[in-house]
């Protein structure tokens, strides 16, 4: 039986203006903003104010100097509709006065705070390397487009090699690109454009092609009827091999990868699907949703997590479909444009 989330308490110190004054570290994490860039932010910003009666308990606390515990206060947070408990501390000078209280949020052991703080953190982690690894990857690249536009112009009478080569250059190309733009860049400026995901599937099956023969695994692309979407293409490819890398990953002794695109309405909404299917190992039986932690000597979570913040980042989400031993389906929802 899993162990229970322990509560998790969230602590504010206020002035008597309800201006923050200071915040604890997790909440750093929570809402990605240091304590000098939230000081003299007023608490509504943050959260409803905390009221019974029509009367502000933060400021009867600092009428009155009496501390004051609230269980189980109904509030609207960034994370959704839930429940907490509340302590409200007073802080007096030497004459009694109250000049600030300190306010702590205690989560229920369903909030989703927890999730989101643990999932913040994660992305903390990989911000912390991201930079140096973009700057490492992009000398041996140099090399080893070099060696592409040396192999291609010795042996340019080999149909095939050629062919491969070209789709090397152009991938090393926009990788190195895109590191470029990584860089310099917000990750918000996305270079849109209207794109075919059948047309980068397409190509994605030929740049898997060799892997699968050596892996002894079938590759079956069901090509449907779709829109095109508005997306930034070298984004969209990304978030597909990774789950592919993980199919493939997931039946080392061959197996069966069924590629299909389709579309789905969502709540009224309409979404190009591409679903990917293996008969590997499958992975621990889990929510639709979730995304699976990483894994021993693989890492294959942290693939499956920059593909759900991709799909996240254009209003798409992921789904998981998948219980041990016979194998994993997922299904990436992309919106189809309107344009």
């Amino acid at each position: 039986m899993q162990a229970k989330e322990p509560n998790k308490n969230f602590v504010f110190t206020l002035d008597n203006k309800l201006k923050i004054i200071s915040w604890c570290k997790e909440l750093e994490t929570v809402y990605g903003e240091s304590v000098h860039q939230i000081r003299g932010l007023h608490l509504d910003k943050i959260m409803p104010m905390i009221t019974t009666d029509s009367k502000d308990k933060i400021m009867c606390v600092f009428q009155n100097g009496k501390p004051l515990t609230l269980r189980g206060q109904p509030i609207i947070c960034l994370c959704g509709r839930t429940k907490a408990d509340f302590q409200i501390a007073p802080r007096k000078d030497k004459n009694g006065k109250v000049t600030s209280v300190n306010l702590t949020a205690t989560s229920h052991p369903d909030h989703t705070t927890l999730n989101r703080l643990g999932q913040s953190q994660r992305l903390l982690n990989i911000g912390k390397v991201a930079a140096t690894l973009a700057h490492g990857v992009r000398s041996p690249l140099n090399a080893i487009k070099g060696c592409v536009t040396y192999i291609r112009e010795k042996y340019d009478s080999e149909k095939e090699l050629v062919e491969f080569s070209k789709i090397m250059e152009e991938e090393i190309s926009r990788l190195d690109h895109f590191i470029s733009n990584f860089l310099s860049t917000s990750i918000a400026e996305k270079g849109l454009s209207k794109v075919n995901i059948n047309k980068i599937i397409k190509k994605i099956v030929v740049l898997i092609s060799l892997q699968a023969e050596a892996s002894n695994c079938k590759v079956i692309p069901d090509y449907g009827r779709i829109s095109p979407v508005m997306i930034n293409a070298f984004h969209l490819e990304h978030a597909i091999l990774n789950v592919i890398d993980n199919a493939m990953e997931a039946m080392p002794l061959g197996g069966t990868l069924s590629i299909n695109t389709y579309m789905k309405d969502v709540l009224e909404k309409r979404f190009v699907v591409v679903e990917i299917t293996d008969t590997g190992c499958g992975i621990k039986s889990r929510k639709r949703t979730d995304v699976p932690a990483s894994r021993k000597n693989k890492g294959r979570g942290l693939g499956l997590f920059i593909t759900r913040e991709i799909l996240q980042s254009y209003k798409g989400h992921m789904e998981i479909m998948s219980d041990k031993g016979s194998g994993t389906t997922l299904k990436l929802f992309i919106p189809a444009s309107n344009k």
